[in-house]
């Protein structure tokens, strides 16, 4: 009896209270004393719900638990058997076999409880956004500033298959306010990872992230395949489809839409734990709009700073038709700390960004979450200048952040393309 009752209170204790800062309430029971060895786990189980003490307002800590009592606490494991690790699951499936009769006689159908609980996870983000574009950037002179406020709702989701194998999915909504128009709802991702082996796999509708993303931050609609291996070495490639909205035009001059195949490929070597180095490649079949490259770092060593830096060319069609060489672009940042799901978290960071004309033709890659500003900017094809950011916690899981570009063409450096945005991010 004393071994099952151990292992049920580790294996709930790890379940509903480990990582998970719960803030101590006032004494539940009043025999319990403040100076009692085990007053904090005490306190932390009957906040999360997992003993209740009895009717009288007293815990009896020192009778023994009947098996119907450990049968019970046994039960609110189950229920919350998804928050558990690999170890304290086999705890469970023990306590299970042993106390069968007991929770069922309680009204716990094992099997029942294991096919009734939800496997699917949702989690949210909502994000409205305010954009500025002063409207010199195709033009070269002044005509008047753009504004712009949008809406966008991503719900996601992830479903348990097999054991190796994992679903994912996630609804993208996006608006423009006041506009009827100019809006989407799709689901911009659904596909299935695993592994088999030592080889990681993932099909379906994916996120394609590349080094530092300086060639590749694109989180929508490339439906393919990726397999990847290794650990402080990883390496993945991939196959996949996108349709581009922005490349090819008709007789008058609107974009038509095309599929582009793709090819690409990533290295993430882990030199220590504060130093990550990248390579990546991306090329359409064609190579009519990418042949890109790209090297690039990541540097966590100072404390509270995080220094990333990339350096690319795409030598396709397009990027050197002009003057016969390769587009080159490079980027830099470095950020101080950084907003979190705690309140009054907050982060600051300045970046610079140089990206010749042709390296990012057809506005494939959102480099900065928006590929293509009001008013024709292109974030990464000829532009340069200096991103200033902050953002900071307002309440539990609300971020908002503001970020000016200053930004003038990279040709000439007499077109200005300076524009901003502000932001509140709400997750769920």
């Amino acid at each position: 009896m004393k071994r099952q009752t151990a292992m049920a209170l580790a294996a709930v204790f790890a379940m509903s209270v480990a990582g998970t800062a719960l803030a101590a309430p006032a004494n539940p029971f009043v025999d319990v004393p403040a100076k009692h060895w085990a007053y904090d786990s005490i306190n932390k189980l009957a906040q999360a719900g997992v003993i209740s003490g009895y009717g009288d307002g007293t815990y009896k800590g020192d009778r023994t638990l009947t098996r119907y009592e450990v049968a019970t606490i046994v039960a609110k494991a189950m229920a919350n058997s998804d928050k558990a690790d690999a170890a304290s699951k086999r705890e469970i499936e023990a306590l299970k076999a042993e106390f069968g009769t007991e929770l069922n006689n309680l009204g716990v159908r094992v099997d029942n409880l294991e096919k009734n609980a939800s496997k699917v996870k949702f989690t949210g983000e909502i994000r409205e956004r305010y954009e500025w574009v002063d409207n010199a950037a195709t033009s070269g002179t002044t005509k008047g500033d753009k504004t712009d406020i949008r809406t966008r709702v991503r719900i996601s989701m992830t479903a348990p298959i097999d054991e190796n194998v994992t679903f994912k999915g996630r609804f993208h909504s996006e608006s423009e306010a006041g506009s009827a128009t100019d809006s989407e709802a799709k689901i911009d991702q659904a596909y299935i990872t695993g592994k088999v082996g030592g080889l990681g796999y993932s099909f379906g509708r994916q996120p394609i992230l590349l080094g530092q993303k300086l060639l590749s931050n694109n989180t929508q609609y490339n439906d393919g395949l990726s397999l990847s291996a290794g650990k402080d070495i990883k390496v993945t490639a991939f196959a996949f489809k996108k349709e581009d909205k922005y490349g090819k035009k008709d007789t008058a001059g609107d974009a038509v839409k095309e599929n582009l195949n793709f090819a690409a490929g990533n290295i993430d070597f882990k030199v220590n734990k504060n130093l990550n180095i990248t390579a990546s490649y991306i090329a359409d079949k064609d190579e009519i709009y990418y042949k890109s490259a790209a090297a690039g770092l990541k540097y966590t060593g100072l404390k509270d700073f995080t220094v990333t830096g990339e350096y690319g060319e795409n030598d396709s069609y397009t990027a050197n038709k002009n003057n016969g060489d390769a587009a080159q672009a490079w980027v830099g940042r470095i950020k101080y700390k950084g907003a979190t799901s705690k309140v009054h978290s907050y982060g600051l960071y300045v970046s610079y960004r140089n990206a010749e004309t042709g390296f990012d033709p057809v506005n494939w890659n959102d480099f900065t979450d928006m590929a293509t500003w009001n008013g024709g900017i292109k974030e990464m094809d000829n532009i340069k200048g200096v991103d200033y950011g902050f953002e900071y916690a307002l309440f539990k899981n609300g971020i908002m952040r503001i970020q000016y570009n200053d930004m003038d063409d990279e040709k000439t450096g007499n077109i200005d393309k300076s524009n901003m945005f502000a932001e509140l991010i709400y997750t769920f």
